[in-house]
């Protein structure tokens, strides 16, 4: 591909190449672009929209259900939980600060967890103990008695709220961030895919254009590509988890306010635009799950599909109008990563399922940091 002289001594530099347009790249795009006025930034997205989960999550403002804290501190330990739940809760706010509830439709209308046998108010009580300096009230609430109201099946038990949650319109979310970015002067090159990225004094990514590769030069560069950022660092521990969502058609009469889990958190489900949007069903196939390809497990499919017609709404005869996946990200751990991967390239990573919740704040994060080793 010949380049014309506007393009080789403009158009092919950039201060900053994020790869990634998903919520941590304009994240990270926002923050540096912000921070210095007068530096060029482009954010480069090989998909006509974000590849992995941004605009693919079911829109919940969340950090946990109590089943799925329990077992997180099982694992990290109670210290650890706490410092996660932290990280998430506030990353929630600053998303919302930064963006506006209205922007993002923000509703906060609770998480409820849906238990298959009773929830023990002693472990109730516990975990409220243990967030209580963080959040300075009850978080968890027994709402038994709610159980009939919203027509679940018998097999439903216990109903446990956590009163610190919400919803959001993903769509509206990623909309708004993509505007500020183009306020704050960050250019974007989508349908544009990386072939390599190469570390240096002088670091620059390759891109396809056509039958070409043509190499756009940068004075630093973000990879802000969560569970695909083994291709470019092949040494990370994050490994991919696909995640399946799929929608009803519209429901007459028939509306769940609010935000429901159940499964330790694997699975989830909301009303949204007059339907019923369920996903999850992962752990019923990790190792398969954790793939790069788009695509549907017959197996977890059709548990949703049942779950719809016996657990959530027996009787309401509902039907799948359409469905989709998106790819997560997770490290041997919940937590996050972020690190300098090599001279001049800087990576956030390893959001594990909860990029609506820390992705902000990762973004800001890492473009402090490119920020302090470009002062």
């Amino acid at each position: 591909m010949a380049l014309s002289y506007w393009e080789r001594n403009t158009l092919q530099h950039y201060d900053l190449i994020v790869v990634g347009s998903g919520l941590v790249g304009l994240s990270t795009a926002y923050h540096y672009a912000t921070s210095f006025p007068n530096k060029t930034v482009v954010v480069i997205e090989r998909g006509l929209f974000p590849t992995g989960a941004s605009t693919k999550n079911a829109g919940f403002a969340c950090f946990g259900s109590l089943s799925e804290l329990k077992d997180t501190a099982s694992t990290i330990g109670y210290d650890g939980m706490i410092e996660l739940v932290e990280q998430r809760y506030k990353g929630g706010l600053e998303l919302r600060a930064l963006l506006g509830d209205d922007a993002i439709d923000y509703r906060p209308v609770g998480g409820m967890e849906l238990g298959f046998e009773a929830m023990s108010s002693a472990d109730i009580a516990s975990m409220n103990e243990q967030l209580q300096p963080l959040f300075k009230e009850p978080v968890f609430l027994e709402q038994n008695e709610r159980i009939s109201e919203f027509g679940f099946s018998e097999a439903v038990v216990s109903l446990t709220k956590n009163n610190f949650e919400g919803t959001i319109d993903t769509g509206k979310m990623m909309q708004t961030f993509m505007r500020r970015c183009s306020q704050a002067g960050v250019a974007f090159l989508t349908q544009t895919e990386v072939l390599e990225v190469v570390p240096g004094e002088q670091p620059k990514v390759e891109v396809n254009v056509g039958d070409d590769r043509v190499a756009l030069h940068a004075q630093q560069i973000a990879l802000c590509t969560n569970a695909f950022t083994q291709r470019f660092v092949p040494e990370t521990d994050v490994r991919p988890g696909r995640g399946l969502v799929l929608v009803s058609k519209p429901i007459k009469n028939w509306h769940l306010e609010g935000s429901f889990h159940y499964h330790s958190g694997y699975n989830y489900f909301r009303t949204i635009g007059g339907r019923l949007l369920l996903g999850g069903g992962r752990c019923l196939d990790l190792d398969g799950e954790q793939t790069f390809e788009f695509g549907t497990n017959p197996t977890i499919y059709n548990a949703l599909v049942k779950d719809m017609h016996t657990l959530i709404a027996p009787g309401k005869n509902l039907e799948v109008d359409y469905h989709w996946s998106g790819i997560m990200a997770f490290g041997a751990t919940k937590q996050p990563k972020l690190k300098c991967v090599d001279q001049g390239v800087y990576a956030a990573f390893g959001m594990g399922g909860m990029g609506v919740a820390i992705g902000c704040g990762m973004g800001r994060e890492l473009a402090e940091m490119m920020a302090e080793e470009n002062a």
